[in-house]
């Protein structure tokens, strides 16, 4: 009988078997961290474009309002009376500004929202996020009527993955 050697052998020792083996595990591991990091980037960038798609809403539902005014008067105790007022021309703004119920190149806020006040926030919010909106004003001229609107949606991870932060939008809006 003729034993044949060990070159001619063919096959793989244990050694090399948990080389290659070893190195299988450390691509899989970076497959692994790569994919979930990704789905990491995908929820946040679903954040963000939830706060973005709030602040424009809010931005659109404003702008639609006739008069610019008419967005920070109607939050006011007695806005609907000076709303009323505009509208049948027994005030100008001018009025409005002399009376001291506006005050022009001040800023103020109109409104602050949560998920407890809108739906959209709190469909937008689920357990990714929470959302907060806040709505501020400013009369910058009253010939012709300029008024600057800022809408700022901030957000908090609940699960702490993310720093919180806001977008803001601004425009400026005339009749």
């Amino acid at each position: 009988m003729h034993k044949k050697s060990r070159k001619s052998q063919k096959g793989l020792t244990l050694i090399e078997v948990l080389i290659a083996m070893a190195f299988i595990s450390v691509v899989y591991a970076f497959v692994v961290q790569v994919f979930f990091h990704g789905f990491k980037n995908i929820n946040k960038g679903d954040i963000l474009e939830s706060g973005v798609r709030l602040a424009k809403n809010e931005m659109v539902s404003l702008s639609s309002i006739e008069n610019p005014l008419f967005v920070g008067l109607q939050y006011k105790d007695d806005g609907e009376y000076y709303i009323n007022k505009i509208k049948t021309k027994e005030l100008t703004p001018y009025d409005l500004i002399q009376e001291g119920v506006i005050a022009k190149g001040v800023r103020e806020i109109i409104f602050t929202e949560t998920a407890e006040d809108t739906d959209d926030i709190k469909k937008a919010g689920s357990d990714r996020a929470n959302y907060s909106r806040i709505t501020e004003w400013q009369v910058d001229d009253i010939n012709p009527v300029l008024v600057h609107l800022w809408v700022t949606v901030s957000w908090i991870d609940p699960k702490n993955e993310f720093p919180p932060d806001k977008y803001i939008l601004e425009t400026i809006l005339s009749p």
